[in-house]
């Protein structure tokens, strides 16, 4: 059962997520912030994230940057409910990221995951 690190202070969009994964049986842990998100990344292996970008304590970009210090490989779902132009680029030279836009539907979240964990239909990386 792949492990999702979920990282969103939005806690109703963190909940949906988390209630999403787990009934189709992946398990989750949740941060509400980059900095917890990282803390728990750090003692934890992690087969994949999610991660808001606008987000207090650490940002999701800088919290990306931190995480492919030390685990490049990582696929990386990156939410926004802003346009990501300014960040677009930055997050396309990662290969294992991909950003979806808020409000994203469940079933196109849950495809995605599938995808990045290598258990779908195979996606480009960029936006979905």
């Amino acid at each position: 059962m792949a492990k999702i690190l979920i990282a969103d202070d939005e806690r109703t969009v963190l909940l949906l997520i988390q209630r999403l994964l787990n009934a189709n049986g992946y398990e989750t842990a949740e941060a509400a912030n980059g900095l917890a998100a990282l803390e728990l990344f750090q003692t934890q292996f992690f087969d994949l994230i999610i991660t808001d970008l606008r987000m207090p304590r650490m940002d999701g970009m800088t919290f990306l940057h931190e995480v492919n210090k030390l685990e490049p490989t990582i696929p990386i779902i990156i939410l926004t409910a802003y346009t990501p132009t300014e960040n677009a680029d930055e997050i396309m030279k990662n290969c294992t990221s991909v950003y979806m836009a808020k409000p994203f539907k469940a079933d196109d979240l849950l495809n995605t995951v599938r995808c990045m964990l290598g258990t779908g239909t195979n996606i480009g990386k960029g936006a979905v």
